[in-house]
């Protein structure tokens, strides 16, 4: 057998100085071949969207609760078009707020929690505990108004994560969440997209006005193609389908 005079790495042993140039080569061309994939790759990314979760303040809002269909609280605007803003109550983790909010329906309350909120639309995330306290005033009447029939394309998600909880809050990755949420309660919403990459979020609702959690579950994150009556409830948008006749796209 021949003595081979080439180096060779034995991994305990020191690295020869003749491979030191071939190792420090493929280190670079590797960093560089990394720094390249991540300027193609992020352009291609969807934005995560300006959702913001504030946790460092105790927030109270007060206004008339509703149980129907999901617990809200419309917050009287002087400044809004529509005389409130409709305010989405959710519990804390993975939780509708069906719990807390019983036996308010209808009443003024007091209520304190964190925001979730994006582009003027909001979640409000009650503290653990007794966070809604009865008024006892009387309650201000909610201005509704049916928009009419429409056939819209989009995706459906929970809104307490689109809103600020998570980011991404839609989309295939964020689909067991998302299930996970509305399964727990939140409502679940539907957001379309124009050209120019403009939101538009509705509440869902069956025909009858009802929640619509568990019918929903097999579309969530996936692009559909809904039919059905929008209506406006003080400056919330609901979008009330028959759960039967979503279409995949």
């Amino acid at each position: 057998m021949s003595d081979s005079k080439e180096p060779f790495y034995i991994g305990y042993l020191p690295l020869p100085a003749s491979l030191k140039a071939t190792v420090v080569m493929f280190i670079a061309i590797g960093l560089l071949g990394a720094i390249a994939m991540a300027f193609v790759i992020a352009p291609q990314q969807q934005d995560p969207g300006p959702g913001k979760w504030d946790t460092a303040t105790l927030f109270a809002i007060e206004g008339r609760l509703s149980l129907d269909p999901y617990p809200l609280v419309y917050v009287e605007d002087p400044e809004s078009p529509f005389g409130s803003r409709a305010v989405i109550l959710v519990s804390q983790l993975k939780f509708g707020a069906q719990e807390q909010a019983s036996g308010f329906d209808g009443k003024q309350v007091r209520a304190e929690g964190n925001f979730i909120s994006r582009n003027g639309h909001a979640v409000f995330e009650l503290k653990a505990g007794e966070a809604i306290v009865d008024l006892g005033n009387e309650p201000t009447e909610l201005q509704s108004e049916v928009l009419g029939e429409f056939g819209l394309v989009g995706e459906i998600t929970d809104s307490k994560c689109f809103l600020g909880l998570m980011k991404p809050g839609f989309g295939k990755t964020h689909r067991a969440c998302a299930v996970r949420c509305i399964s727990g309660g939140i409502p679940p919403i539907f957001v379309t997209r124009d050209d120019a990459g403009e939101e538009t979020i509705y509440l869902l609702t069956d025909t009858e006005h009802r929640a619509i959690n568990e019918e929903v579950l097999p579309f969530v994150s996936e692009p559909v193609a809904l039919q059905g009556r929008i209506e406006r409830h003080g400056d919330m948008l609901v979008y009330a389908i028959d759960p039967g006749q979503i279409e995949r796209l």
